[in-house]
């Protein structure tokens, strides 16, 4: 009986390969470890999903914000190039409306057509003269120099000094106008008092 048990015994002891080799592992677990490997190759996957996305995400945003500033750097040459034009045409109507009597027919003509071309080849940059005469005054577009006292629409302006220009929805030089000015009433209206007081006098 003794030496049966101890037959036993001795058959469930593990080999010497098994106690030997640390690597050898149960079925099932080769089955967890398999499925560890497995979820952290997903995680992995994911944080390198995520980390190209954000790179892709930020060489668009920047990108973006190149064009923009090229774009506006663009503009603002633009801008000032022209500005700078606007007093060529500015001296140009200038001298057309003060040309003397006794001037030679050749040369009016030699700079009205100098001012013609100015104001095309500013006209297909964009750049456009703001309209004033019987407008209301808007102080985005107008520079108010003087008010006077007129029958018009209180606001309206009834003479430009300057003309303006804008480029697309920006403003190169806003005009300089007149505005109109409502009269003063009580100034007009005779004192009922000192109306008596002459026709007593009379």
């Amino acid at each position: 009986m003794s030496e049966e048990m101890d037959k036993d015994s001795i058959g469930e002891t593990p080999s010497e390969d098994q106690i030997a080799d640390p690597n050898c592992l149960s079925d099932d677990e080769e089955t967890t470890l398999s499925q560890e490997t497995f979820e952290e190759a997903l995680r992995e996957k994911e944080q390198f999903r995520s980390i190209a996305q954000r790179a892709q995400a930020d060489l668009v945003n920047y990108r973006q914000r190149a064009s923009q500033e090229l774009e506006e750097s663009r503009r603002t040459v633009q801008f000032g190039i022209l500005s700078r034009f606007l007093g060529v045409a500015d001296d140009l109507s200038r001298a057309i409306d003060n040309l003397p009597d006794d001037a030679d027919e050749t040369w009016i003509q030699g700079i009205s057509l100098v001012a013609r071309n100015l104001s095309n080849s500013l006209e297909i940059e964009g750049v456009q003269r703001i309209e004033a005469i019987g407008e209301q005054f808007d102080p985005y577009q107008h520079e108010a120099i003087m008010y006077e006292e007129r029958c018009e629409e209180e606001g309206t302006i009834v003479s430009v000094i300057q003309d303006g220009y804008k480029l697309n929805d920006r403003i190169l030089r806003p005009a300089r106008v007149v505005v109109a000015q409502a009269k003063n009433l009580q100034e007009e209206q005779i004192d009922p008092e000192k109306q008596e007081d002459e026709q007593e006098e009379n």
